[in-house]
């Protein structure tokens, strides 16, 4: 386990100076990450058609930040005013194309919310492609825009968001996140009076507690303490769409006979139901560049079994940045109302999202009167937001929860 651990350290020392040197690069001939300015609202592979247009929120911290709307079904006509509004969350290494990377428009969650007779937004989080701006153009390409974790995205990434939506439409929001869109959401309990903007909340692969985790590779960098490691060597993100790793990874997918679904199940599990056709409109748009701060904080998780905000490792520094001398712990238990109405959906095999952490957080919920799940025993953690089946024995469920939530379509 040591061994797999340090070759791991080694091969992203290795990535981080072919990133180093590609940031070098683009600092010389005025090329600056990332390459594809384009949106997905110009992309059919992607909208299959539908309206869709492009909006962009400034955080209180001055992050510039690309949102989605998709306003009109291909059934329901209702004005917008009318329609009640949906907010999605994408996860970690993928930006908002992930929620449309399946073969036809009734798969892809948010084409079906549209056509249920929902106002459907989509946000795309800090230092993703179509986010990666901020007020201050000399600070964009700092390193210091990269000095955040999942807690600035709970802190401002979400509110301004959310707020953007409610001047919009008038009206408070169902959330919908996946993974990461799942922790951040929970965390920003402890930041704001979330239930003050937002109606309803359905949690795909829920993830607040990480130390069951099987993801073989996320095991070994958290006790290997690769995070940490990379960071004491200066890089600020990790961009893995880089070539020659991007072209091989390219060519590894589209070997004859190789279903790179099942490539993916060491990072995300054995997904059961993914349409092996998709695989490279999904690499298209993945992995994201991350910061190296994200993962360190999320390997600094799963190795304590704790969910907390991110540890400085020096009781001082913790003590400026927090006010205390550890790293703060989300409460998740006292910080959501009793009465929220919380769906959560997970699966058996999902190695990320691990059945004892999901049952970890349900226990810790057990108290809160309108908790709801949904368990799937043979879904990992893609097939939640990009299964072939989806549509069947996920979406109608989570449609019918959040119309019972809300009187508009009832």
């Amino acid at each position: 386990m040591a061994a797999c651990g340090w070759l791991i350290c080694v091969i992203l020392l290795k990535v981080g100076r072919l990133i180093q040197s590609q940031q070098n690069i683009g600092h010389n001939n005025h090329s600056k990450y990332p390459p594809d300015l384009s949106t997905i609202c110009f992309d059919d592979s992607l909208t299959k058609g539908y309206k869709c247009e492009d909006y962009d929120v400034i955080t209180d911290d001055g992050y510039v930040l690309r949102m989605h709307r998709f306003p009109e079904g291909r059934f329901t006509h209702l004005e917008r005013g009318k329609k009640p509004p949906v907010y999605l969350q994408h996860g970690i290494l993928v930006d908002a194309a992930n929620w449309f990377t399946v073969s036809h428009a009734n798969q892809a969650l948010p084409l079906i919310l549209v056509d249920a007779g929902f106002d459907v937004w989509l946000g795309n989080t800090r230092g993703t492609r179509y986010s990666r701006k901020h007020v201050s153009e000399k600070f964009s390409s700092s390193d210091d825009y990269w000095d955040f974790t999942f807690s600035e995205m709970a802190k401002y990434d979400l509110p301004a968001f959310i707020n953007f939506v409610i001047q919009q439409t008038g009206q408070k929001v169902h959330y919908m996140g996946h993974s990461l869109g799942t922790t951040q959401f929970f965390a920003a309990f402890s930041e704001w009076k979330v239930e003050e903007k937002v109606k309803t909340a359905t949690l795909l692969s829920p993830i607040a507690f990480l130390n069951h985790i099987t993801a073989e590779g996320a095991v070994i960098a958290a006790k290997a303490y690769i995070g940490e490691i990379v960071g004491t060597f200066g890089i600020p993100y990790l961009d893995l769409k880089v070539q020659p790793l991007s072209a091989i990874t390219y060519a590894v997918c589209n070997f004859p006979g190789v279903n790179c679904w099942h490539v993916f199940a060491g990072f995300s599990g054995p997904n059961c139901c993914m349409n092996a056709s998709t695989v490279n409109l999904y690499l298209h748009n993945w992995p994201q560049a991350v910061p190296v701060k994200t993962l360190a904080h999320l390997c600094q998780n799963i190795r304590t079994g704790i969910f907390s905000k991110y540890d400085y490792g020096n009781p001082a520094t913790n003590l400026e940045r927090y006010g205390v001398p550890e790293a703060p712990v989300y409460d998740i238990q006292t910080s959501i109302p009793k009465d929220f109405p919380l769906l959560l959906c997970h699966g058996s095999p999902d190695a990320l999202a691990d059945p004892e952490d999901v049952r970890r957080t349900l226990s810790v919920l057990r108290s809160h009167r309108n908790i709801h799940e949904i368990y799937i025993d043979n879904y990992a953690h893609f097939d939640f937001i990009n299964a072939m089946t989806a549509k069947d024995v996920l979406y109608p469920d989570i449609v019918n929860f959040v119309k019972a939530h809300d009187r508009t379509l009832s």
